[in-house]
């Protein structure tokens, strides 16, 4: 009974009735056997003077312990968790989780990594925010102003208004609402740009209207913007260089009269001294414009800028004979000189006013 219990267990010897694992395993065993057979041939042969013992196992045959540690496996799951599987050479290799212990665990401390700094970032974010919040870098400082030439800093940063110490990013957020703000109490201010000049200061670049005219009233000059708006201030005397305006009472006819007087030729532009806005019973849109040279015009505004194209030459042609007077452009182009009984500019005008409309009725 006891030989029976030390023999090994009989392997099933059709290779087709096992499993691809019993297979596998079986030859795992042969190859142990044959490495164990090896290793006692050569101690043999090391110690020929020694006699082996009643007690020695004859070579080839295995003990009750080596037998129930190479039985073979039944169960495919405990196969897999051995992970035995043929390298390359064809024999079969158990060391394939050993050799990924070091990867699995850098991976391991890689998503700890990851995960760590995910939590470090999500509790020192709003940290860091608070902090800043409360911090004098998120309280606007100062205010620089550039760009200016005719209205002063003092008056910019008085009419934005700006709220030295408060939040910064609040009114930075809000810039457009004290740009309107501005151009609204400023009537000279084109545009503006609110940028960060420092970690809490703003820069307020500002663009500005400059005056292309002069409205005369009561003996007194207030400045004219190129988009027709006249500003509240009474000179005693006008810029040299720009035209005047007389009896105009709106921006918007002195809006239409700007544009075509930007359309004149450098040399009329220059030739202009005053523009008079003289409505009759037939047009309602005539200017009568003074000259430098000593002439009048008498135009529509619509045909400003087409009409008074033609004067540098029709000045040619009255200097040539040798006259000062009317060129009239209301309906043709005609030139015709002054009374011989007007000397002054005054009685010139009221000459003049007579005559064009016997002009007319013709």
């Amino acid at each position: 009974m006891s030989n029976d219990k030390d023999k090994p267990k009989k392997q099933p010897n059709d290779l087709n009735d096992m499993t691809p694992w019993q297979q596998a395993n079986l030859e795992y065993l042969k190859k142990l056997d044959e490495e164990k057979q090896k290793s006692l041939d050569d101690e043999k042969t090391t110690s020929e003077n020694e006699k082996p013992t009643e007690e020695s196992e004859p070579a080839g045959t295995d003990s009750p312990n080596d037998h129930e540690s190479l039985e073979p496996i039944e169960n495919e799951e405990d196969f897999e968790d051995l992970e035995m599987f043929e390298d390359h050479s064809g024999g079969p290799a158990n060391g394939s989780f050993l050799d990924r212990l070091p990867n699995i665990r850098h991976e391991r401390y890689r998503r700890l990594y990851r995960r760590s700094t995910f939590l470090v970032l999500l509790f020192a974010l709003p940290s860091i925010f608070l902090l800043y919040y409360i911090s004098p870098l998120s309280k606007l400082a100062d205010v620089t102003i550039t760009g200016n030439e005719q209205v002063s800093a003092q008056e910019i940063k008085k009419d934005l208004d700006f709220s030295i110490g408060e939040n910064l990013w609040q009114q930075y957020f809000q810039r457009n609402e004290y740009i309107a703000q501005l151009k609204k109490q400023e009537l000279r201010i084109k545009d503006a740009t609110i940028r960060f000049n420092g970690a809490n200061k703003f820069e307020v670049d500002v663009k500005e209207y400059h005056e292309v005219a002069y409205l005369e009233h009561d003996d007194k000059y207030s400045p004219v913007l190129p988009n027709g708006k006249i500003i509240p201030l009474n000179m005693d005397q006008a810029k040299g260089g720009l035209p005047i305006l007389e009896g105009f009472t709106g921006p918007g006819r002195i809006l239409s009269v700007l544009k075509q007087y930007d359309q004149l030729s450098e040399e009329v532009r220059q030739g202009v001294s005053q523009i008079k806005y003289a409505p009759s019973e037939e047009n309602e849109e005539l200017l009568q414009i003074f000259m430098n040279d000593g002439n009048q015009v008498l135009v529509s505004i619509p045909e400003m800028s087409k009409k008074m194209y033609y004067y540098p030459q029709i000045v040619k042609e009255m200097d040539a004979a040798d006259f000062k007077g009317v060129v009239d452009m209301e309906a043709g182009i005609y030139s015709y000189p002054y009374p011989e009984e007007t000397s002054d500019s005054g009685s010139i005008q009221e000459s003049t006013e007579e005559t064009v409309p016997s002009t007319e009725n013709d």
